[in-house]
């Protein structure tokens, strides 16, 4: 199975135990496809760098290694493919992932976005995702 993942989910999955950690971690290991793209990548990037996080530059670079692992990142959408797929989506920074979803030919879209999870019909939740891959868990 290949997912495209957000970079809430990746985030997540980066910094706290969990479903999204699960998640990075099956991906590590081949049990599924993790992809994301360059736009994606570097919004994580630019989030493990916040000082209220208060990550070490080697913290910081030990995690992209980690994300590096777990997850393929593709090239970005054109601005040509951004142009044609204008309000498609509420929020405009969105554009990027619905597009590289799209483009990537995954799957599924996961993100944690409540929001782009109802305006994308092939976008799932982490728990939806792990749902698919490992079977229905309480």
């Amino acid at each position: 199975m290949k997912l495209f993942v957000d970079a809430n989910t990746l985030i997540s999955g980066l910094l706290f135990a969990g479903n999204e950690r699960l998640l990075l971690e099956l991906g590590r290991f081949g049990v599924c496809e993790l992809i994301t793209d360059a736009y994606v990548r570097e919004e994580v990037i630019e989030v493990l760098g916040r000082s209220h996080l208060r990550l070490s530059e080697e913290d910081q670079r030990r995690l992209i290694a980690w994300l590096g692992r777990s997850v393929t990142v593709i090239a970005d959408p054109t601005v040509e493919m951004l142009r044609a797929a204008k309000g498609r989506v509420g929020d405009a920074e969105d554009l990027p992932v619905l597009v590289g979803f799209e483009y990537s030919g995954c799957d599924h879209l996961v993100t944690g976005d409540r929001k782009l999870r109802e305006e994308v019909p092939k976008a799932i939740s982490t728990r939806q995702a792990l749902e698919l891959i490992l079977g229905k868990f309480e």
